[in-house]
């Protein structure tokens, strides 16, 4: 996980610094990772923290599932920077005449679309790792699940549904309504033995 989380969060940082820069008689543009994508690799990193968080209510098979779809975000990541695709030449020229006039300009790219390769490399391994070691982890969502001991509890407040005025007699006698059966009548038995102690003293 702490790997898909890595590639992720590069992959955030990689897609918003310059990939293109246009210059041309003393006039400098840049172009980020999302200008030049139009936003997929910014997308791509969202959905891999999505799934990051996703992990932690899922089963081992939803997330040998989840692993897939990671992985194939992984692979998009890779060839999104890999293939650095250039901007719109009309894009280009629209930013270079905001800041001069001339329409002679050259376009070189730069280190970072690789570094955005790298994050979707380490987030397809982690993929990979996760759907082999998904079966071994815990299911963190058997937390919620409802234990036996709950059981008599549901016995008492079914019977306080078929008789509610059971419940106001419980709480005039100073008994949990909702508690075991066997608890409210051992209360009820000390309590009497209680009462009748003190009137024979």
């Amino acid at each position: 996980m702490a790997m898909l989380l890595v590639g992720a969060g590069i992959g955030f940082v990689a897609g918003a610094q310059p990939w293109w820069r246009a210059s041309g008689d003393g006039a400098a543009v840049a172009f980020s990772g999302s200008d030049a994508t139009g936003g997929l690799c910014q997308a791509l990193a969202a959905v891999t923290l999505c799934g990051v968080l996703l992990l932690l209510v899922l089963r081992a098979k939803g997330r040998q599932v989840l692993a897939a779809l990671l992985a194939a975000a992984g692979i998009g990541m890779i060839v999104t920077g890999a293939l650095q695709s250039a901007p719109d030449a009309d894009a280009v020229r629209t930013r270079v005449r905001q800041v001069s006039l001339t329409d002679q300009f050259a376009l070189s790219t730069t280190a970072w679309p690789w570094v955005y390769a790298a994050a979707g490399l380490l987030v397809l391994i982690g993929a990979v790792l996760l759907w082999l070691g998904a079966p071994g982890w815990s299911a963190r969502v058997s937390r919620f699940d409802r234990s036996g001991t709950d059981t008599a509890t549901d016995t008492a407040k079914a019977e306080l549904a078929d008789d509610p005025a059971q419940a106001w007699k419980d709480l005039d006698a100073g008994r949990d309504p909702t508690a075991d059966p066997d608890v409210r009548t051992g209360e009820e038995s000390v309590t009497m033995d209680t009462t009748d102690q003190s009137k024979r003293e």
